[in-house]
């Protein structure tokens, strides 16, 4: 089977849709008979997301097609700084930089290349002969891709795979009016152009199914596929060296990724720290967070960066943040607020033995059936004394020497991705 596989966010950069890319085209390259076409964004070496190992473990057979991203996107594209820029300059500018994108650019800084990789991809189609075009939100300009070009190629089946909603994503929520419309008509032809629907909740599918007739029409071409992790990577990384930040002697809490204030709110965390460092010095003093990743508020970031039991560093490259995880003894998660999304970051988090602490974006949180009751995890409300208390009985399980636990191999990406592949496949 030929496959178009079409997503701006690939390999080339770091973030948790990228990595979810790189195994979806690992894992079907490793099927027998496929063969894989990628069409990305060519992100410069000098953007904060590049990741030139992420990328390096992409499979060789994988056939990479990258196009220039475009005016709008170089010009938004956050780039490394020089040493001369303070880190509040950085995060300042940032900030601004993703207020511009949010609240204007139509439907995100993708579009230009969306344009640009459709006359390309329209080329490659009548070379290539693909069997079916697969394309991965987020974000938009991926589907609005494959759109133009499934426009040319009728007959090809268009797969769809819907990681976030689009209209419904709690960060366009303060968009202008203007371009809800014009983003509610992209996706419109989006949805009735596609042949099948993949999510990863069921909210989000009951969402588009309530919403659009055109899914309910093909309700019997609606899935529902989650990410997983590498059991082998996972396996050969725990081999290596431990990090230099892991204190054997602490129990190291470790988060990976962005925080995104809008979206998680971090200061009731801060403050149940706060708390047990005057309640309970020794064990306080057993702690080591380590939280790496952008944190979009200086002041949040300055507060938690004055607790001694913490350290905050930036970015660090995919293998690096594994390794992190696979000598921890608490994964960190914070859930979104007023949004339907589950961050990815779960999975990867499910194939360790640490036990995963996570904090509840609101009362109606998506992560929570998946959560509430597994054996890994110890949940809590977004609340001071909710996060404290979970904190206090995370310290006992370590005391106790149980809390440690095993992998979740129903999250283990070959059955995932053999799923996926019937989903291609099947007519």
């Amino acid at each position: 089977m030929k496959i178009l596989f079409i997503a701006c966010y690939s390999p080339l950069i770091n973030n948790s849709a990228a990595i979810e890319t790189l195994q979806y085209l690992n894992k079907l390259s490793e099927i027998p008979g496929n063969e894989i076409h990628l069409l990305t964004v060519n992100f410069p070496k000098n953007s904060i997301y590049y990741d030139e190992y992420l990328f390096s473990m992409m499979d060789s057979k994988i056939k990479c097609h990258l196009i220039d991203g475009g005016i709008i996107f170089k010009k938004l594209m956050p780039r490394k700084k020089l040493k001369i820029h303070t880190n509040k300059e950085s995060i300042k500018n940032r900030k601004i930089l993703r207020k511009i994108k949010n609240a204007l650019v139509i439907p995100d800084m993708y579009y230009g290349w969306a344009k640009k990789a459709a006359k390309y991809g329209i080329n490659l189609m009548e070379k290539e002969s693909f069997n079916v075009i697969f394309s991965m939100h987020e974000p938009p300009s991926s589907h609005l891709c494959a759109y133009y070009i499934k426009k040319k190629f009728k007959n090809v089946p268009w797969i769809t795979y819907w990681s976030d909603p689009w209209l419904k994503d709690s960060t366009r929520q303060n968009s202008f009016v203007l371009k809800k419309i014009i983003e509610k008509r992209m996706e419109k032809n989006v949805v009735e152009l596609a042949d099948k629907f993949i999510f990863v909740t069921e909210e989000n599918k009951k969402d588009y199914l309530n919403e659009y007739k055109n899914i309910r029409l093909k309700n019997n071409f609606t899935y529902i596929l989650n990410r997983g992790f590498d059991k082998e990577l996972y396996n050969k990384l725990s081999l290596e060296e431990v990090p230099t930040l892991i204190d054997s002697n602490k129990i190291n809490m470790v988060y990976t990724g962005e925080i995104f204030t809008k979206l998680r709110n971090i200061n009731p965390f801060i403050e149940a720290l706060e708390e047990i460092r005057k309640e309970n010095k020794e064990d306080y003093n057993l702690l080591n967070i380590l939280f790496f990743g952008n944190i979009d508020d200086i002041e949040v970031k300055k507060r938690l960066s004055s607790l001694n039991i913490v350290k905050v560093s930036s970015r660090i490259p995919f293998n690096e943040a594994l390794k992190y995880m696979l000598n921890s003894e608490v994964l960190l998660l914070f859930g979104n607020k007023n949004s339907k999304q589950i961050p990815a970051k779960i999975y990867d988090y499910f194939g360790t033995k640490a036990k995963i602490f996570v904090i509840y974006g609101d009362s109606n949180d998506p992560i929570k059936d998946m959560v509430n009751k597994h054996s890994k995890c110890v949940t809590s409300k977004n609340s001071v004394n909710e996060i404290k208390e979970s904190v206090y009985k995370l310290i006992d399980l370590y005391k106790n020497d149980s809390i440690k636990t095993v992998p979740d191999y129903k999250y283990e990406w070959n059955s995932i991705v053999k799923k996926l592949n019937t989903i291609l496949e099947e007519k």
